[in-house]
């Protein structure tokens, strides 16, 4: 019990005020998200009719677009800028474009074109604020909490789709999809007060370096280091097979379990659940160690538990199986975004999670619409057992690859 009450008494968010109001501005922001996603893909497979599936995924597409697009050149604006105020632009129009789609949805007005057009959008300003937030880790707790903070930080959208995912399906009922993307709009002006209200300076160092100089400099730094590089990759592949995810749950409830929303909703949330317990179990370890033994595990899990969703008939069956997924999502996660905070320079963070993000992200468009169009021309099944077997396969190559200097975050 004292070893418990010291865990808690020496945790980044009892510590840190201001990193302690930022988590719970994007714990609320996020789950207001998770509303906007669940809305969103059930309007589709509801409204949509024949091409429903194809349009999920399209449409999942184009949210990560702009982190594609427009990333790396956020991230380096994020460096040379105040970081606060970065957060603050990005959650402000946001929450405008939400809106105008919360006004379009209570009129009936909705239509695809727009979806896709606002979809894009909201996503804009995605880049530029995770950017900011990992770039501002280290100032806003220290350098012997940062693995810590950093777990923690990753499982904010899980965390947030536990609660997300349990209630959205509720919402969705009683107040409708106009009433969920009202919801959205109002985690962002939550998130953008409790950005506001953080004390802690976030500017950018004072440099006299030209724009592209340093979006250079970033790119050069990540390919001139082999091992970050192969790391990046792999992570990169690991997106490419588990995005699927986002669409395969939403066509496992209306084309294999032949259910409704709710469990929809069911499903969402043990994913979240597993994902944000084993992040947040993470958040109180100090130190990190055999970090690419570690992440060899979660792939094998993950890919092990989609391998089992091939096979499972019983709706409890699979919902144990999205759990372990969660689990091993969770895992992988803290573990990267851990040792990428401690091992890269603090004055290019920036640029660095930028591009890990569109290293990350620019798979999920294809991987979205190739999965799509598997679900579409093939089956859903099918389409389970390639991402499984593909994920059992990479786990291997993270035993092969060049490895970081040190495994150890300490």
């Amino acid at each position: 019990m004292k070893k418990i009450k010291n865990g808690i008494k020496e945790h980044p968010l009892s510590i840190f005020p201001d990193f302690r109001k930022l988590f719970a501005g994007r714990v609320i922001s996020a789950i207001g998200d998770k509303f906007f996603a669940i809305a969103i893909a059930w309007w589709i497979v509801s409204e949509v009719g024949a091409k429903s599936k194809l349009h999920l995924g399209l449409l999942m597409a184009v949210n990560f677009l702009p982190v594609v697009f427009f990333g790396p050149f956020l991230g380096t604006l994020v460096d040379r800028s105040d970081k606060r105020r970065m957060m603050l632009w990005a959650d402000f129009f946001r929450f405008i474009f939400i809106f105008i789609l919360c006004l379009l949805a209570f009129e009936g007005k909705i239509k695809l074109g727009a979806l896709y057009l606002l979809c894009f959008l909201i996503s804009f300003f995605g880049p530029m604020f995770e950017s900011a937030v990992s770039s501002s880790l280290l100032k806003l707790t220290s350098r012997e909490h940062l693995g810590a903070a950093a777990a923690l930080d990753s499982s904010v959208m899980q965390i947030s789709n536990v609660f997300g995912s349990a209630l959205g399906s509720v919402f969705i009922a009683t107040i409708g999809i106009a009433g969920a993307f009202m919801f959205d709009a109002f985690t962002f002006l939550v998130s953008f007060g409790a950005v506001w209200f953080i004390k802690t300076s976030l500017g950018a160092s004072r440099n006299k370096e030209k724009y592209f100089h340093q979006f250079k400099e970033g790119i050069f730094y990540i390919f001139e280091n082999r091992a970050v590089l192969w790391l990046m990759l792999c992570f990169t592949a690991f997106n490419f097979f588990v995005g699927p995810l986002l669409i395969l749950i939403p066509m496992l409830v209306k084309f294999i379990m032949e259910e409704n929303v709710t469990w929809l909703a069911i499903l969402e949330t043990f994913f979240a659940l597993g994902s944000s317990a084993m992040a947040v179990v993470m958040s109180f370890k100090k130190t990190f160690r055999k970090v690419y033994i570690s992440f060899f595990i979660s792939l094998m899990l993950m890919g092990l538990s989609f391998f089992g969703l091939y096979f499972a008939s019983n709706k409890y069956a699979i919902t144990f199986l999205i759990f372990s997924c969660g689990v091993a999502l969770g895992l992988g996660n803290a573990l990267a975004i851990g040792l990428f905070q401690r091992i890269i320079r603090e004055d290019i963070k920036g640029r660095f999670f930028s591009v890990l993000t569109t290293f990350a992200y620019a798979v999920l468009p294809l991987t979205f619409m190739l999965n799509g169009f598997l679900a579409e021309s093939i089956s859903v099944k099918f389409t389970i057992l390639y991402n499984s077997v593909s994920l059992i396969l990479l786990s291997t190559i993270i035993l092969l690859i060049p490895r970081i200097a040190s495994e150890d975050i300490e």
